[in-house]
């Protein structure tokens, strides 16, 4: 009887990849993200590829966080020896909070896109980022992505998004915010299959007072780190939120969420690096199911 080929691949890779008893595991702390958010269901689904990869001689802790900026603050501080994080939020990281941390640890590649998901009140009269002004956006609190993309936004088109004021709330705290009349808009970088979209969808007072508002300055594409493009303006299917949806689907960023481990850690565990870049290749249709559901709901 033939093994499927992920199940096959595994029990080739994992008998190199590790030699250990259960007593000579070794742990990774994994930093993800907050309740309700995606980086922590991603991070479980590693966990779980890991113990059936490496028959538990690899265990990922998964540790909550407040978000991009968090992990990083917490893995250079030796509270963790990875991190989930987005593209420019460690670019902003290295640039503008500690320079030269980017020496430190390595990203081993890209899990999944996210999307910089922009929900307006419908008094706003905002359908585009552009059109702002000197509104005030809900973008995030400190430790997280979000709010490292929207300073990032401001430091690339300080003419469209200059005078941008930013409310510090994220998530829930974020849309509520809006609600309340304290912000025109939430920006939240996240997994299109979020918790938190579902939910101000399904939510009545939520559902009918908020919309989804476009980003969709193609300039922003020319950003570029070590060769890499961080930003893609892409379509993102909204009719699976009805409530938040509008006429048309609207454009928005897509930035990619990494896996970074600390350069001390793949020092020390060699044989680490292999099981995870596996778990990155073979495991990526498993890791987008997280992220996306049942099909991917943007297009470039």
């Amino acid at each position: 009887m033939r093994l499927p080929l992920f199940a096959t691949l595994l029990a080739l890779l994992a008998g190199p990849l590790f030699h250990a008893s259960p007593a000579a595991a070794t742990t990774l702390r994994l930093c993800t993200g907050s309740p309700g958010k995606t980086y922590i269901r991603v991070g479980e689904k590693l966990a779980e590829l890991a113990e059936r990869a490496t028959k538990g001689a690899l265990a990922i802790e998964v540790v909550p966080s407040g978000g991009s900026l968090d992990n990083l603050n917490r893995t250079l501080a030796g509270e963790c020896d990875a991190f989930i994080a987005q593209g420019d939020a460690i670019a902003f990281f290295d640039a503008r909070v500690q320079p030269g941390a980017r020496q430190k640890f390595e990203v081993l590649g890209e899990l999944y896109k996210e999307l910089g998901l922009l929900l307006c009140h419908r008094s706003s009269g905002i359908d585009d980022l552009d059109e702002a002004g000197d509104a005030v956006i809900a973008a995030g609190d400190t430790g997280t992505g979000s709010l490292a993309t929207m300073l990032n936004l401001q430091l690339l088109a300080p003419a469209l998004y200059g005078r941008i004021r930013i409310y510090p709330a994220n998530g829930f705290e974020g849309a509520l915010a809006v609600i309340e009349g304290k912000a025109a808009c939430a920006f939240d970088v996240i997994a299109p299959q979020s918790d938190l979209v579902q939910t101000l969808n399904d939510n009545e007072r939520t559902g009918s007072q908020l919309y989804f508002a476009e980003i969709d300055n193609t300039d922003l594409e020319d950003f570029e780190i070590d060769g890499k493009q961080i930003y893609r303006i892409v379509t993102f299917d909204d009719e699976r939120y009805r409530n938040l949806a509008t006429l048309g689907d609207p454009e928005t960023l897509a930035i990619g969420a990494v896996l970074g481990v600390s350069k001390d850690f793949l020092a020390a565990n060699p044989q680490a690096r292999s099981a995870l870049a596996m778990l990155l290749l073979m495991g990526a249709k498993e890791i987008e199911a997280v992220a996306y559901g049942d099909s991917r709901p943007f297009r470039e």
